[in-house]
């Protein structure tokens, strides 16, 4: 496994092979997803503490104050209306309509640390046809660049992260850093962008961008459309982007990057 306090991280994207996917690399933007809209119903879907909602006014006063005084309510309507506001928020937490509203300001960019998982070229880059995109990490970029860029690890867990509801400072990093065991073989990271949140953002190739790899099954005429990218690429950044191409062992359920300087991706001599 690689070194955390390594000076340079290496970071894999697997893309099917479609003009917006090319993107990353001729135009220098990632896409951040919805948390809504990944494939698994339960990421970034944290289980409540429901007990934690039915007793919030008791244990948060200060939050009937300030409901009470947000709608102008005497002390008596806001003893009234509390029983309302606790079935308010169980229909809002049983609905999913509450976790919808804790993601919709965060936009996620999914990264894996492994650049050789069979499993990965089969699920996101449609089964070995697609691309992968290296991205080297430095940890001398510019801070903005940096803070932006750098991916946070997911951690895979039994259980659903618990949020006590009306909790001071909830730990919503751990609500979308924590994944099923399921997913542990995609050695995920993740990007948290809650200041733009979910859409198209802009990263330096320049700084990022390291290589691309082709697909074992992509086809010559889409390798060289790859090619076309790629070009792009270092015209626009003036900087040598190598380009690979993925290769299935002829006896082990491995995939190679031959070329790769990393020599535990190259076949065995």
């Amino acid at each position: 496994m690689e070194d955390d306090n390594a000076d340079v991280l290496y970071r894999y994207k697997y893309r099917e092979m479609t003009d917006d996917n090319l993107k990353i690399i001729t135009e220098g933007t990632l896409s951040f997803s919805r948390p809504s809209d990944f494939n698994d119903p339960f990421d970034c879907s944290p289980a409540y503490d429901r007990e934690s909602m039915t007793d919030i006014f008791s244990r948060r006063p200060d939050l009937v104050k300030r409901v009470g005084d947000s709608k102008g309510l005497s002390p008596a309507k806001r003893i009234q209306q509390k029983g309302k506001w606790v079935a308010n928020i169980l229909r809002a937490v049983d609905s999913g309509a509450w976790t919808e509203q804790l993601g919709a300001q965060a936009g996620i960019f999914c990264l894996s640390r492994n650049p050789s998982s069979q499993l990965m070229w089969a699920h996101y880059a449609k089964n070995h046809t697609g691309f992968l995109v290296e991205f080297s990490i430095s940890m001398d970029a510019p801070y903005l660049d940096l803070t932006e860029f750098m991916p946070l690890p997911v951690r895979y867990a039994d259980e659903r992260p618990r949020l006590e509801w009306g909790a001071v400072k909830p730990d919503f990093e751990d609500v979308f850093l924590t994944k099923s065991r399921d997913w542990e073989y995609e050695e995920e990271e993740r990007t948290l962008d809650v200041r733009r949140g979910p859409g198209i953002h802009p990263y330096s190739r320049q700084l990022f961008l390291n290589s691309v790899t082709a697909g074992a099954r992509m086809s010559d005429e889409m390798f060289e459309k790859l090619k076309l990218a790629v070009t792009k690429a270092e015209q626009d950044t003036d900087k040598e982007i190598p380009l690979y191409r993925a290769q299935l062992s002829g006896s082990t359920y491995e995939v190679y990057i031959p070329g790769h300087p990393d020599p535990k991706l190259n076949p065995p001599s």
